[in-house]
Protein backbone atom coordinates (compact mmCIF):
# COMPACT_ATOMS: atom_id res chain seq x y z
CA UNK A 1 0.00 0.00 0.00
CA UNK A 2 1.60 3.35 -1.23
CA UNK A 3 1.42 6.07 1.38
CA UNK A 4 -0.77 8.13 -0.62
CA UNK A 5 -3.88 5.30 -0.12
CA UNK A 6 -3.08 5.29 3.58
CA UNK A 7 -3.59 9.38 3.46
CA UNK A 8 -6.83 8.42 1.10
CA UNK A 9 -8.15 6.12 3.56
CA UNK A 10 -7.86 8.23 6.74
CA UNK A 11 -9.37 11.16 5.07
CA UNK A 12 -12.32 9.09 4.47
CA UNK A 13 -12.18 7.61 8.06
CA UNK A 14 -12.33 10.86 9.50
CA UNK A 15 -15.13 12.38 7.56
CA UNK A 16 -17.01 9.46 8.66
CA UNK A 17 -16.52 10.36 12.39
CA UNK A 18 -17.15 13.94 11.57
CA UNK A 19 -20.61 13.04 9.67
CA UNK A 20 -21.66 10.29 12.64
CA UNK A 21 -21.00 13.04 15.47
CA UNK A 22 -22.98 15.70 13.54
CA UNK A 23 -25.75 13.03 13.53
CA UNK A 24 -25.58 12.31 17.02
CA UNK A 25 -25.36 15.57 18.13
CA UNK A 26 -28.46 16.55 16.04
CA UNK A 27 -30.36 13.57 17.61
CA UNK A 28 -29.35 14.88 21.31
CA UNK A 29 -30.27 18.45 20.20
CA UNK A 30 -33.74 16.86 19.14
CA UNK A 31 -34.18 14.56 22.56
CA UNK A 32 -33.47 17.48 24.05
CA UNK A 33 -35.57 19.40 22.47
CA UNK A 34 -38.58 17.01 22.90
CA UNK A 35 -37.80 16.99 26.72
CA UNK A 36 -37.94 20.27 27.32
CA UNK A 37 -41.21 20.70 25.05
CA UNK A 38 -43.01 18.05 27.39
CA UNK A 39 -41.54 20.24 30.71
CA UNK A 40 -39.39 17.27 31.81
Amino acid sequence: MTSENVAGQETVDSAAAVSAKAVDDQLIDELVSRVQAEGL
